[in-house]
């Protein structure tokens, strides 16, 4: 009895949470004041955080730059501790996001005893709660815990609708790909890819819940288009700064070889390069964002067309700083030596899981999405760090020993 309550799911997830959540808390108020200090503008470069506060103060968010949900999390938080302390109390956004990185892991150990089965989802969704990454971006005001979270919940509801659908699993699993499309651009591409997937595991059957899927996605993320409509003149999904991106993803292939292990370096050469784009052209450049985008999306592809092997280039190197590149050379190293070993560790798992047609496949479907989606406009280590919990769980499913997996009745595809 005692050894059953001990290992019981519920349990083992409380304990996930509490180990990633002591860690995070650590590492956030301990350790990374240490490092960095205390300054807001070095814990909010990319200006979601200010996005966040102007919201919370004034109830308006006008920025076609940025998906609305991360900005909305920073000032419902800041709304909840408002009668705790006033001004712009980061430490709240800080512990907020401690407490989603714990859920976090409570949803993947979920995800983990769908596809692996419980004995390895325990072990995968301890490495998770233990792994560096997830407590690294803990501290600033970035995108990448709030993704992180919200992947989860939409790879838990993908995959419950993968083995078993029904209409509700579909409008669920499209409700939550709307939700990652609105807190990131890049989320989009599970509106496609996950019809996909559900055609290619239920065939003619999917149709009804393809349909279901999509609908929900338009209902949930149509809003936002519409007023990006009202706001530009112009179809806007999400938001803008695809050009831009895809502009970056171009020069920093160009670039690479300049400052292989430098995010910063490669940036400020690519931005020369936009200069220089304006410069030639003898135009000043459009304080329009949207028309910004406009003309450096016009830019990349014009030179792509131009030099077809710069599309290779850009693949084949974009494929490795996905993985590796930080703001600078110790950085990237160090990123590199946390997610190199994970990803070439995943593909044994990935290889043995089609095989065998397990459930553990499924955990290839945010992978993919996220990673063919950056290869293709812009890949740095950030967008790679929401997508490694998927990657230690193939790696567990991988190094699991074969007798235990069949002795704990590995379900595959072939089971339905």
């Amino acid at each position: 009895m005692i050894r059953r309550r001990l290992f019981h799911p519920t349990q083992w997830a409380c304990f996930l949470f509490a180990i990633n959540l002591a860690l995070c808390l650590g590492f956030c108020f301990v350790a990374f004041p240490r490092l960095v200090g205390g300054d807001v503008a070095a814990l909010d470069p990319d200006g979601y955080g200010e996005a966040g506060r102007v919201l919370y103060e004034t109830g308006r968010f006008d920025s076609i730059e940025k998906a609305p949900l991360y900005p909305a999390f920073v000032a419902a938080t800041l709304r909840l501790v408002s009668f705790l302390a006033g001004g712009y109390p980061v430490w709240a956004v800080q512990a907020a996001q401690c407490i989603l990185s714990a859920f976090t892991c409570g949803l993947l150990y979920a995800v983990f005893r769908r596809t692996l089965g419980e004995p390895a989802a325990r072990w995968a969704g301890l490495a998770c709660a233990l792994y560096p990454l997830l407590a690294w971006y803990t501290p600033r005001l970035w995108t990448e815990t709030f993704l992180t979270f919200v992947l989860a919940g939409f790879t838990l509801a993908l995959v419950a609708l993968l083995q078993r659908p029904t209409a509700g699993r579909a409008l669920l699993g499209g409700a939550m790909a709307g939700v990652l499309a609105l807190s990131k651009g890049i989320g989009l591409v599970f509106a496609g890819l996950a019809p996909l997937v559900l055609l290619l595991r239920w065939r003619g059957k999917a149709w009804r819940w393809c349909l279901l899927f999509a609908l929900a996605v338009v209902a949930l993320v149509a809003p936002w288009t519409w007023r990006n409509w009202r706001l530009t003149g112009a179809f806007l999904p999400v938001h803008a700064d695809g050009g831009y991106n895809f502009y970056l993803g171009n020069g920093f292939a160009r670039h690479w070889l300049q400052a292989p292990l430098s995010y910063t370096a490669l940036r400020t050469y690519t931005l020369q390069d936009i200069e220089a784009l304006y410069a030639s052209s003898g135009a000043e450049p459009p304080a329009d964002p949207l028309a910004v985008d406009r003309v450096l999306m016009r830019a990349a592809w014009g030179e792509l067309c131009a030099h077809p092997l710069l599309i290779l280039r850009k693949l084949a190197i974009q494929s490795l700083t996905f993985w590796y590149l930080a703001a600078d050379a110790p950085r990237s190293l160090l990123t590199g030596a946390l997610q190199f070993p994970v990803t070439l560790a995943a593909l044994p798992g990935a290889v043995q899981a089609y095989r065998r047609r397990s459930w553990a496949l499924a955990l290839a479907v945010p992978v993919a999405g996220i990673m063919g989606a950056s290869v293709a406009i812009f890949a740095f280590a950030r967008l790679s760090a929401i997508i490694m919990p998927y990657l230690i769980g193939l790696a567990v499913y991988g190094l699991w020993p074969e007798r235990w997996r069949c002795r704990q009745g590995d379900s595959s595809l072939r089971s339905e």
